[in-house]
């Protein structure tokens, strides 16, 4: 079927110009959550930290502890309000810091920080992946009567757990109960807001790593609200959340961790009354536009293979001629497999490209009646006896002037669509009309017929895949699909089967054989 002493090359290459267009449209998809489809919305998340004190009309400096990179969340960008402060960012590794500074401050301020983050499909997640931990922490020694308290709880959880996750879930809950008297001791060593530190030493008495992680809820109702403390448990293979309070395994909902350890949120000097509040709002975008953003902040250069950087009516453009391809695919598929005779090679692109403004209907319909008109003049001008170049530009005359008969006749008659004949393609028409005089000359009228009716199926076939909106999506959205058409077509070019067409053609044969 193919040609055997070009079929492996062509193979070849077909499918390395096929992988590197799905492995770029990939990489956009993943990295960039490019849509697959057209007016997919994302949900994207706006978290404000608002930092209210009060100054002591003095030096003032005030450090706030920005958010750690989290997996399964796409930070977007990041905004600081400031006002007569200055502004440092520090950055030591993953831990990042905003720095400012105010020669003299006096009276309330205020000071934010907006966060814009896009939490992917697994962010939510009960499990974090496994981090290589150095070594198990050491035994702390606990004063008494707080050693002993520990100890028997420590003792209670290990005998009613089989493993880490439930011996930690089973100590939170024992801690939770303060009518015993062991637990009361615990609660009464450390002021109610370093409950969290606490827990975390009490797990170090079994060697468990622990980390306290702050984070906020990503919901309409959080407002106005401090940083949620949770406890996180390493097993050796992976971390898992904690309620602190009552042991419960998981995280609070739609959990967006802020930082982790015993890292400061805020560090003050030359200030008083520091209140700190967190506020979560929802925004519902484009997805096309969150790959931009997304892009902006991973600086990948994936956004380069994207058409989105060129000016709006260069856009306008793009949408439409790569669709080309698809057509010429089209005809490709319908002249070698099929075996559709056609006036042409690009010719029904062209009409196809001219039925999008027209509309499918009335397109046929005036294609149909500029071919039978042009024809019938182009039958007068034979018997002129003219030459080749002065008949076609006769004939290109003629067919300009029959659209415009057609659209001002329209225009009068009061149909819209008759207008936009103006779109066809006149120097198609004009060699087509010619094609055909030729045709009906040399080979007769069932030729021709035969060769106009399988260009309109053509022109049929393609106006509907070129007018697909899922298929104008993805070429648009990814051009480098391009590539695997280019591969298809390459693999069509060394076809050398039989036509559907010759199959029908030599029926008879092939049961007279049989």
């Amino acid at each position: 079927m193919f040609k055997s002493l070009k079929l492996p090359l062509v193979l070849v290459l077909a499918l390395l110009l096929s992988a590197i267009g799905l492995f770029i449209a990939w990489m956009k998809v993943d990295r960039l959550h490019f849509p697959l489809q057209p007016g997919l919305e994302s949900e994207v998340w706006t978290v404000e930290a608002r930092l209210d004190f009060t100054g002591r009309n003095g030096t003032a400096r005030v450090v706030f502890a920005l958010p750690e990179a989290a997996p399964g969340f796409t930070r977007i960008d990041e905004s600081f309000v400031s006002r007569a402060f200055g502004l440092t960012l520090s950055e030591d590794g993953l831990i990042r810091n905003a720095d400012w500074t105010l020669r003299r401050s006096r009276g309330d301020q205020s000071l934010f920080y907006r966060l814009h983050v896009y939490p992917e499909g697994n962010a939510f997640r009960n499990t974090l992946p496994a981090e290589e931990i150095d070594e198990f922490p050491e035994v702390p020694e606990y004063p008494e009567p707080l050693a002993s308290a520990v100890t028997d709880v420590l003792a209670r959880a290990r005998s009613e757990s089989a493993d880490i996750f439930s011996f930690a879930s089973r100590l939170l809950a024992l801690l939770a109960d303060d009518s015993d008297e062991n637990v009361k001791v615990i609660r009464d060593s450390l002021p109610r807001d370093q409950w969290e530190e606490l827990v975390t030493e009490i797990l170090a008495g079994a060697r468990i790593p622990s980390r306290v992680v702050y984070g906020v809820s990503l919901q309409e109702g959080f407002i106005e609200q401090p940083l949620i403390p949770w406890i996180e448990v390493n097993n050796g293979q992976r971390w898992r959340g904690f309620d602190p309070q009552t042991g419960a395994q998981g995280y609070p909902p739609r959990f967006f961790p802020w930082m982790r350890g015993n890292r400061e949120l805020v560090t003050t000097d030359g200030v008083r009354n520091l209140q700190v509040n967190f506020s979560v709002t929802k925004l519902t975008i484009p997805q096309e536009t969150l790959a931009q953003q997304v892009e902006g902040t991973l600086l990948t250069g994936l956004l380069n293979f994207s058409l989105y950087s060129l000016p709006i009516a260069t856009q306008e453009v793009y949408k439409v001629l790569l669709m080309v391809p698809l057509g010429a695919l089209v005809v490709a598929f319908m002249r070698v497999v099929i075996g559709l005779p056609t006036f042409g090679t690009f010719t029904p692109i062209l009409i196809a490209l001219a039925f999008r403004e027209t509309q499918l209907g009335w397109g046929v319909m005036l294609f149909v009646i500029i071919l039978v008109t042009g024809c019938l003049l182009r039958v007068a001008l034979a018997n002129l006896r003219l030459l080749l170049v002065p008949r076609l530009a006769c004939m290109l005359v003629i067919v300009i002037g029959l659209m415009v008969f057609m659209s001002l006749l329209s225009d009068r008659l009061g149909f819209a669509q008759g207008l936009s004949i103006a779109l066809f393609p006149m120097v198609i028409l004009t060699m087509t009309i010619e094609r055909m005089s030729i045709v009906w000359e040399e080979r007769g009228g069932w030729e021709t017929f035969k060769e106009t009716l399988g260009t309109m199926m053509v022109a049929i076939c393609g106006f509907y895949v070129m007018n697909h909106y899922l298929l104008e999506h993805l070429m648009f959205n990814f051009p480098e699909l391009l590539l695997v058409l280019l591969s298809v077509c390459l693999l069509f070019g060394n076809y050398t089967g039989y036509r559907m067409s010759e199959l029908l053609r030599f029926r008879d044969l092939s049961v007279g054989k049989s």
